[in-house]
């Protein structure tokens, strides 16, 4: 009875991962290609954490059904997206291509945007950005917000298909809550308008529209009302299963300014996490000291709102690449990088260490001679963050690969 059981059991392990797809990695190719990183770091550590996730993808892969998403939560190196957009781009072509996700004006608040991203209007909107809570415009989940009094105030949108088909027909919006508040949308390929308002004692998070026909781009304007219009963000999706891979950077932002954005958190539940990102750390690094208690208080308080947000969410924890401070490498960043790390191991939090992949401290040289990065030698190049989102890829992919090895 035992050796049929064993048998039955081998059969059915058997069958799974031979039915289970593998995605393709090569760490190999970029290393030989750029010889000053560390791939034998490429990996995610204390990923037992990160099953739930993969568990998930593996149900969409194996289903075609259903959406798994991933909101990814950082700094500047995460707002042009060209780190995540790589990460994005890849797992929606292995998983599926439920949408462009979580996209915001970035033109209308004087800020650099994705290169997939245009953005106009017929006014000039005030705006705010979490990294300035002295500012009284309250930010929201994108990390940012533009508003008007303006009569008649235009948002003209539009999502590039830089790499694949980004067209979309449902939308969700993140707008001002006041019951006065209402917006005309009108959007390329549908032939009538719609109509946003909110309703009274309607309490939720976003106000969702679906179209008739996918499009690219779409325009909303303001209805004449006697209250300010903000909006905070749009959510781009179609009827697709697969990936949807959220974006949230803001250009100079801690983890202690996230966590005193109210509003930001009080939305952040609508985007249903399967995985949260976060790649901060780069802005700490700009004082002139480290104190690694107050840092691990306010990384400590934002997992704990992370958690409050989406409780069935996995979460992982990047580290940051090698920068300048003055003509070195700045070792407030390498203290807190190396602190970052020993926090996540002490505390069994996955994390995935780009310090050590990059090579650690004084590895920005090598990157800057290559023409990686930036003249500031802080940020990177579009070149030098794909290698990076490369790596995460990747690493995510290898821990994909292992989990189904061993389910």
């Amino acid at each position: 009875m035992k050796k049929i059981f064993f048998h039955i059991f081998a059969v059915l392990f058997f069958s799974l991962n031979a039915s289970a797809q593998l995605i393709p990695v090569d760490d190999n190719a970029p290393a030989r290609q750029y010889p000053f990183v560390n791939t034998i770091f490429n990996h995610i550590f204390n990923s037992r954490s990160l099953d739930s996730f993969y568990q998930k993808l593996y149900a969409l892969k194996k289903n075609n059904k259903g959406v798994v998403n991933i909101v990814h939560i950082g700094d500047s190196h995460i707002q042009a997206d060209f780190l995540s957009g790589f990460v994005r781009n890849n797992l929606q072509q292995f998983f599926g291509n439920a949408g462009r996700g979580l996209v915001f004006p970035y033109q209308l608040a004087q800020a650099n945007a994705p290169p997939d991203i245009i953005s106009s209007s017929n006014t000039v909107w005030q705006f705010n950005r979490v990294a300035h809570p002295e500012i009284s415009i309250t930010p929201g989940i994108s990390g940012y917000v533009i508003k008007t009094n303006a009569l008649g105030a235009t948002i003209d949108f539009t999502v590039k298909n830089e790499t694949g088909n980004q067209s979309f027909n449902r939308l969700k919006f993140f707008l001002d809550s006041n019951a006065s508040s209402s917006w005309i949308l009108q959007a390329e390929n549908n032939s009538a308008p719609f109509i946003i308002k909110n309703e009274d004692n309607n309490n939720a998070l976003y106000n969702e529209v679906l179209l008739e026909q996918t499009t690219n781009s779409f325009s909303l304007s303001s209805l004449p009302s006697g209250t300010a219009k903000e909006f905070y963000g749009v959510s781009l999706e179609n009827d697709n299963p697969g990936i949807l891979y959220h974006t949230i950077g803001v250009n100079g932002v801690r983890y202690d300014q996230y966590n005193i954005a109210p509003l930001f958190w009080n939305q952040l539940p609508a985007l249903n996490a399967d995985l949260f990102i976060i790649s901060l750390g780069t802005n700490e690094a700009q004082r002139t000291g480290f104190d690694e208690k107050s840092f691990h208080q306010a990384v400590s308080l934002f997992i704990q709102k992370l958690k409050a947000a989406s409780p069935g969410a996995a979460i992982l924890i990047t580290t940051n690449a090698d920068a300048y401070k003055g003509r070195r490498s700045n070792r407030v960043l390498r203290d807190i990088n190396i602190s970052l790390f020993n926090y996540c191991n002490t505390n069994n939090i996955p994390v995935w260490d780009l310090y050590r992949i990059t090579n650690g401290y004084g590895s920005a040289y090598n990157w800057a001679k290559r023409g990686l990065m930036n003249r500031d030698r802080v940020h990177y190049t579009a070149e030098g963050y794909r290698l990076q989102g490369n790596f995460l890829f990747n690493a995510l992919a290898k821990g994909y690969n292992n989990y189904i090895k061993s389910y």
